[in-house]
């Protein structure tokens, strides 16, 4: 699969993003939106199954949705720690 070529909007932030950005965008865990994004275009859920740990998995996908105003913070914060890393 050809995932870093692939690009769509992303509702959450509102620009077009890569499929790798949605599989990072949780640090170890995806974006929880990226069954609902991306399964249109590539079998994502399969894709995850394999990669992901039940750990994993249930982290990103077994959670009660946060608020939006603590999920900009949580990205804002998340996209600060790589920028320190790089």
């Amino acid at each position: 699969m050809e995932k870093k070529r692939l690009e769509i909007r992303c509702p959450k932030l509102g620009h077009q993003v890569s499929f790798d950005y949605c599989e990072i965008e949780g640090g170890d865990i995806p974006c929880s939106r990226i069954i609902a994004c991306w399964k249109d275009f590539i079998p994502v859920e399969t894709y995850l199954r394999k990669k992901l740990t039940p750990e994993q998995w249930n982290r990103c996908f077994k959670q009660t949705p946060k608020e939006k105003i603590s999920s900009i913070i949580e990205l804002i914060e998340a996209a600060k720690a790589r920028q320190n890393k790089a």
